[in-house]
């Protein structure tokens, strides 16, 4: 490994490239599972639990395990019908109809949990961060039309291929979009903190990607796309073109659509 710095998030890798590792592609539902599984887990130890305590609400009132079996199996229910909704609308329709603050914070409390539920099923950290990326970039896209990108940063790792990097720049070529290669977290964390966006589009490796979304997507909205690994982690990686080109109109698209609510005729926004 002495032709490449490794990342943090790759301090423990053993050298040995598998062929599972250099492309990984999940979709939402591995993600959405494991997060069915949790719930699933949680009101088992739920209902374990006020077993457990039902003597001492015996103690308190003979009516008390009852209403709490009760109030435990409503609230059960309210809360698997409504994420049961919420799955079936982002598959479905790609649409969220609750609030993206309660969203966010739901997802990225749930991640820590889903990649210590997949080691246990023998789904590995990266498959379940490619997944949930995934999960998360529909659940941006869905609030289209509901945050305004004027000031986009595109943050890129340092090991891209030049001709990747070179193409990128093109296709993000203008005023609108601030691009920023970052060599590890505390430097894109800089970056942020001087541009201050309202958007950003992340390039980079599933761990690297998870390990900043949880820093600042509750604050700002993140679109995520992991990178291609042909020779491993950290060294000449690639990524889909076609994805980042449709990120990259996808952006415009709200650019356009918020400059039109504001009453503006274009150009560059600059940070306040």
């Amino acid at each position: 490994m002495k032709d490449r710095k490794l990342g943090d998030e790759w301090a423990g890798w053993d050298g040995q490239v598998k062929s599972e590792d250099l492309k990984v592609n999940e979709t939402p539902r591995t993600f959405i599972w494991l997060a069915i599984m949790l719930f699933a887990i949680c009101v088992a130890a739920s209902f374990a639990g006020l077993y457990m305590i039902q003597p001492r609400l015996e103690q308190f009132s003979p009516s008390a395990p009852g209403f709490a079996l009760h109030l435990l199996i409503g609230a059960a229910f309210i809360l698997a019908v409504a994420g049961l909704f919420w799955c079936f609308t982002i598959l479905k329709f790609r649409k969220s109809f609750f609030p993206s603050r309660w969203v966010e914070k739901y997802v990225l409390f749930l991640l820590p949990k889903a990649v210590w539920l997949g080691s246990k099923l023998g789904i590995s950290r990266d498959r379940v961060g490619n997944s949930f990326i995934k999960t998360h970039n529909r659940i941006i896209r869905s609030y289209s039309g509901k945050f305004s990108p004027e000031r986009t940063l595109i943050l890129l790792p340092r090991c891209l291929k030049p001709e990747v990097r070179k193409e990128i720049a093109q296709v993000a070529a203008g005023d609108q979009f601030r691009i920023v290669t970052a060599v590890g977290g505390e430097e894109a964390r800089r970056a942020i903190g001087e541009f201050r966006p309202t958007f950003i589009l992340a390039v980079a490796c599933e761990r690297d990607l998870m390990s900043g979304m949880k820093d600042v997507a509750e604050r700002v909205p993140v679109l995520a796309i992991p990178n291609e690994r042909p020779e491993g982690p950290c060294k000449n990686t690639s990524i889909p073109m076609e994805e980042f080109r449709e990120a990259i109109i996808f952006i415009k698209q709200q650019q356009e659509d918020s400059g039109e609510k504001n009453g503006k005729t274009g150009g560059k926004t600059e940070p306040e």
